[in-house]
């Protein structure tokens, strides 16, 4: 094939498609010689070209992590054990600290919401991290041990990730006396290097997710408030048959020489209704510590995975914005004809003739806007980066959710399966109680 064949190739397939010339010459490395290049050899180039320009991925450096005390430990667990409250002084209020222990390296420190709010603040900036809900002052204890199940997701999330309990902060947040909130946390990586990535498989998830996270945040709300009416609805109950049982014990001492038969009914149905209390109580518990537990979780994950769809979209329009711009003002430099102000990248020189980029709008574009093209080609890796970052966030995310849920589903089955166990042996009882009265 003869040289114009060979141009008339790269013009068709690589610029009139809208490839960067510029990145296909490092992709071919060293071999700019179109001379050097047999006609199928070169067609196969260009076809493995656009197949990883269609995924445009690149590894970009940053600051390493130094490894910390718990980056590589084995059978690491952080387990939120408590909590206790503390006055400071007279005319303070009261502080309540979460004990944290960390085995088997044997850490043991208190913490504040208000700290685990910080940590997972500081970590957002750079990281993925679930959410923890916003702290609500309540007097009630049922506040505290809702908000210990919160902590202990999110610790186990942390601990799970390498990158992230790698990182100083983490570790000065389980050992520490005191902790510093507020810090600014660096960006850095194991390895010293950060993936960027723009595809149409990540494009198409990113839709499918935002789409998702829309149609289930009002039916998760509806799940979280069902389930909590469920649990007022058995309260309800549970003091029912407590009131029921005492109703019962009060007919029996009023029975007094009566009808022995009926005094025997009476506190049979006593101790019916207050063995349904005890086991109701235990089932509200059950209940609370798995599906409820597990449902306000997952409520509370759905609007930071939002935000962070936010930031990819702003990211995107940026890039947009500016791709638009940049090629309305390349359109207008090559109508004025002033070659002088085209800020040429003199790299593409080695390439093409000065008077084939002026007479070829396709190749003068790519030539022409040195330093915009080099502002749009940052916009692009920033937009990269909180591409994958956002996939990965959700991914990540919704298979811990998942993970959480069907381990949680699973304890409530088990648990409620021994319930059902004491309702037949209380309900077998109740029958034999019954035959001999």
């Amino acid at each position: 094939m003869s040289l114009e064949q060979k141009q008339n190739l790269l013009v068709k397939e690589i610029i009139d498609k809208g490839f960067n010339i510029d990145n296909f010459q490092k992709f071919i490395d060293q071999r700019h010689d179109l001379e050097e290049w047999d006609y199928d050899e070169l067609v196969e180039v260009i076809k493995k070209f656009q197949d990883q320009q269609n995924d445009y991925f690149q590894v970009l450096k940053c600051n390493r992590t130094i490894p910390n005390a718990i980056s590589n430990s084995e059978n690491l667990t952080s387990t939120v054990v408590g909590y206790e409250k503390v006055q400071k002084g007279i005319f303070m209020s009261t502080y309540v600290y979460f004990k944290i222990e960390t085995k088997p390296i044997n850490w043991v420190v208190r913490r504040t919401y208000e700290e685990f709010i910080a940590l997972k603040n500081m970590l957002n900036k750079h990281y993925n991290v679930p959410n923890i809900p916003n702290q609500r002052k309540s007097p009630v204890e049922f506040t505290y041990i809702k908000q210990l199940r919160h902590l202990q997701m999110f610790l186990n999330f942390v601990l799970l990730d390498q990158e992230i309990r790698s990182l100083p902060v983490i570790q000065d947040f389980l050992s520490l006396d005191s902790f510093q909130p507020n810090q600014v946390i660096p960006f850095t990586t194991l390895s010293g290097d950060f993936g960027i990535r723009i595809n149409k498989q990540i494009a198409c998830f990113i839709k499918q997710s935002d789409y998702f996270l829309n149609n289930v945040s009002p039916l998760q709300k509806k799940a979280y408030k069902l389930v909590k009416q469920l649990m007022k609805n058995m309260q309800q109950q549970n003091q029912t048959m407590f009131q029921l049982s005492d109703v019962y014990k009060e007919l029996f001492k009023e029975s007094k020489a009566q009808n022995a038969r009926l005094k025997d009914c009476y506190i049979i149905a006593s101790h019916l209704f207050e063995q349904l209390s005890k086991i109701q109580t235990d089932n509200i518990k059950i209940l609370n510590e798995t599906i409820y537990a597990q449902q306000r979780f997952q409520f509370h994950q759905i609007a930071p995975l939002k935000d962070i769809l936010n930031q990819r979209e702003k990211h995107y329009n940026q890039v947009f914005d500016f791709s638009n711009k940049l090629k309305a003002k390349k359109e207008k430099l090559y109508q004025q004809g002033e070659v002088v102000k085209w800020d040429l990248d003199e790299s593409y020189l080695d390439s093409f003739k000065l008077e084939q980029i002026k007479s070829t709008p396709q190749i003068a574009f790519q030539c022409m806007c040195k330093t915009d093209n080099s502002h749009l080609q940052v916009l692009k890796n920033q937009f990269g980066q909180i591409n994958l970052r956002a996939y990965e966030a959700i991914e990540s995310v919704i298979k811990y959710t998942s993970t959480q849920f069907k381990d949680h589903l699973e304890k409530f089955a088990q648990l409620m399966t021994t319930s059902i166990h004491q309702y037949q042996k209380l309900w077998s009882d109740t029958l034999e109680n019954l035959a001999i009265s």
